[in-house]
């Protein structure tokens, strides 16, 4: 019984010291100690280039497919919008079944015309925002 388990001793023994004393494998980048190695670098480069595609990607299908941004919220609506100055602009807004003309400029938000119903046709050719504001504008006065 005794010489069973000297034996099995000496070939578990020799099985692990080989296993023990085998040189790993060295992976180009994977061990080394110099941070601005061609392989590191070319790791890192790769690394933050797909993760900007990533963000990227997902930005563009958020904008695409939310509709984010495309001037309706409920009930509201921006009908048209006209830039009168560098950083200043005249928006109309349609809010319910009201036209509201608005002026925007940078810290300043000020209601300049309430239209009554039916003042202003909603229509959403090109240039109908300028036509509109001609029309009202040389419009008498009824009284």
């Amino acid at each position: 019984m005794h010489f069973i388990v000297s034996k099995i001793n000496v070939f578990v023994g020799c099985c692990f010291t080989s296993v023990a004393y085998a040189e790993e494998a060295i992976v180009i980048g994977s061990k080394s100690t110099d941070p601005f190695s061609t392989a590191n670098l070319s790791q890192w480069t790769v690394g933050l280039i797909t993760i900007l595609l990533i963000i990227g990607t997902i930005a563009w299908l958020v904008k695409r497919f939310s509709h984010f941004g495309n001037g309706q919220v409920g009930q509201m609506k921006i009908v048209a919008g006209l830039s009168v100055g560098h950083r200043e602009k005249v928006v109309l807004i349609r809010a319910g079944e009201q036209h509201l003309l608005i002026g925007v400029a940078p810290g300043r938000v000020q209601t300049l015309h309430t239209f009554a119903k039916n003042e202003i046709a909603d229509t959403n050719q090109p240039g109908s925002f300028q036509q509109s504001m001609r029309d009202v504008l040389t419009k008498e006065v009824e009284v």
